[in-house]
């Protein structure tokens, strides 16, 4: 179900959840209004890096976390790699230097590395590949780029082949690796970008994009680039910028999907702002509202959420900001990681129930930590966040000159990995929670399961022999059972806007009334006229149409995607079933502009 239970149970939930995520040793600070409940983690200080480095490269192999590369202190680079085992990190030298670099795990269990910075202070690039193998903690050098890269993207497809795009301060283009030792040109790209991403689609395509080009401007149309097929844009991406940052990054982090069932599915974090070139953060006011996008292979669509990603710290704090911007997801566990730093050095992490519409929302944040750098965040195997090195201002911006050797676990996985204030609750007494919380949950939702049932369902009278008369009277309670149903239907239309969930179904709709989806579609054919899908669609199309009223400025792709539509095309084709106009038609009677 898209919605979960019934609305009254909603604050019971809620309450639930706050209850354990105390017992869990992770105390609720606030929750406001449609505000998403704020938590405080207590983040675990792993030993120091034995080299401070900023430009590396952080992933897990083996199950051991593991960084590569990097330039240290003085924006020199180092040849040095470590990982973490018995408590302490060990170095290892490389073969060649990736400051910079693409760095990419293979199904395989091997690290790819390839390309970085050629000289001190991140200037030039290289053609270096090297393998790592997480068993036997060694660096073979074995072959070159087709073209010398920094700050490149690199995904391993399905066959083993690994496409690599992206470049600084050079030329770009898309080149392919048979997986054993050749670089091979593929195509030229209509964008030179930095760090793009890369998403896979269930063709056999990748898709590519990034806000910046090769030399960090911002792109005002965000052209996306296919690995087969031919460029298109979004419009969707014409508001709201996905965000970047210039380090290397795991292009898989997002993925959400099912390679199994064919399914390709990717989370990507956006920001609708204005004000491109402009720091709003340094003057105590967030850059624009940030939001979560959803790739369907070629379909990119809002996210819903049950209350906006903050933006402004709780806790007084100023602007959250989110500017090492990837969205990493714990499939496992099915939430997904987004990671911001306020002014006063805390760490924010939005945690997003991705399988729910509208996606419920956490906030967790940590104490001040003026030794963390910030740097972009590694899911580990348990499913919590590293944050290994790096380099970090009170005012956002980084030092590449002077890295940190800081490293830190952020306790947001399965609690058999957590390492907080729940070894202060007595093991009996926690288990003892739990359990009255689960029976207090059952029996909420058995009662209100129950009365409303009672409300809804029709009742089955025993049986009578009935005159002529007497058989018209069932048909006229059935109406008026059907009407009162549509009623609720429809208050919960109107006042919830459950039409705005891209995935409503009419079984949805029924959870929340504690009837079924037969009673409701019949409901609706039955006073309506029409089906689920088109009393759903004029539900819609009226928001849409109220949209673009009250805010003459707005454009029409954002109206139909706040409504609900998930493309342009099923948009455009519905308005005009729904009104009898186009939309172009009906904007010009309105005197609504929508461009």
């Amino acid at each position: 179900m898209a919605f979960g239970f019934f609305s009254e149970t909603m604050i019971l939930y809620r309450l639930i959840l706050l209850l354990c995520l105390a017992a869990a040793g992770a105390p609720v600070l606030a929750v406001e209004g449609n505000q998403c409940p704020l938590v405080h983690v207590v983040p675990e200080r792993l030993p120091d890096l034995n080299t401070p480095r900023e430009g590396h490269a952080v992933f897990c192999a083996g199950g051991e976390l593991m960084v590569a590369g990097g330039h240290t202190n003085g924006f020199v680079p180092t040849a040095t790699a470590e990982y973490l085992s018995g408590g302490e990190w060990h170095q290892l030298a490389m073969t060649y230097i990736h400051d910079h670099g693409t760095a990419l795990v293979l199904r395989s269990g091997c690290v790819l590395l390839a390309g970085g910075s050629k000289e001190e202070m991140g200037v030039g690039q290289t053609y270096g590949v090297e393998m790592y193998d997480p068993a036997s903690h060694s660096f073979t050098g074995f072959g070159c780029l087709d073209q010398k890269r920094t700050l490149a993207s690199a995904m391993e497809l399905d066959s083993g082949q690994v496409v690599i795009t992206g470049n600084w301060y050079a030329g770009d283009g898309i080149e392919m690796f048979d997986g054993r030792k050749f670089f091979t040109p593929v195509k030229p790209v209509t964008v030179e970008r930095v760090v793009p991403f890369l998403f896979r689609t269930s063709q056999g395509d990748v898709l590519i994009l990034s806000d910046r080009d090769t030399r960090d401007h911002l792109s005002d149309t965000i052209v996306v680039d296919r690995l087969h097929g031919e460029p298109f844009t979004v419009p969707l991406l014409q508001q709201w910028k996905p965000l970047t940052y210039n380090a290397p990054t795991t292009a898989d982090a997002g993925f959400i999907g099912d390679e199994a069932q064919g399914h390709y599915a990717y989370l990507m974090a956006v920001r609708n702002f204005e004000r491109t070139r402009e720091k709003p953060e340094l003057k105590g006011q967030p850059a624009g509202q940030v939001a979560v996008v959803l790739v369907e292979d070629t379909v990119f669509t809002l996210l819903p959420t049950v209350c906006p990603i903050p933006m402004m710290s709780p806790l007084g704090a100023g602007p959250i900001i989110y500017d090492r911007g990837y969205i990493m997801a714990d499939r496992h566990a099915k939430q997904a990681y987004l990671c911001g730093v306020g002014k006063d050095k805390r760490l924010y992490v939005v945690s997003i129930g991705y399988t729910e519409r509208p996606a419920p929302l956490t906030l967790y944040c940590t104490d001040p930590l003026p030794d963390c750098g910030f740097y972009v965040p590694a899911l580990t195997p348990q499913g919590n966040l590293a944050i290994i090195g790096g380099s970090s201002k009170t005012d956002y911006d980084s030092d590449n000159f002077t890295p940190t050797a800081s490293a830190w676990l952020i306790p947001l996985g399965r609690q058999d990995d957590v390492t907080s204030a729940a070894s202060l609750w007595p093991a009996s007494l926690l288990w003892w929670l739990l359990a009255v919380v689960a029976v207090l949950l059952v029996s909420a939702s058995i009662v209100v399961y129950r009365r409303r049932r009672k409300d809804v369902l029709p009742v089955r009278q025993p049986e009578r022999v009935e005159s002529h008369e007497e058989q018209s009277e069932p048909e006229t309670s059935s109406n008026n059972r059907s009407e009162e149903l549509l009623e609720r239907i429809s208050q919960l239309m109107d006042e919830r806007h459950l039409f705005r969930n891209t995935d409503l179904k009419a079984a949805d709709l029924a959870a929340e009334l504690g009837t079924n989806s037969r009673y409701v579609s019949d409901c609706i054919r039955e006073c309506r006229g029409m089906t689920f899908t088109q009393f759903l669609n004029e539900y819609r199309v009226g928001y849409v149409q109220r949209l673009l009223r009250q805010h003459p400025d707005m454009k029409v792709f954002e109206a139909y995607t706040s409504a609900g539509f998930t493309s342009e095309r099923s948009f455009f084709r519905i308005f005009k079933d729904v009104t009898g106009m186009t939309t172009s038609e009906w904007l010009s009677r309105s005197g609504q502009t929508g461009e």
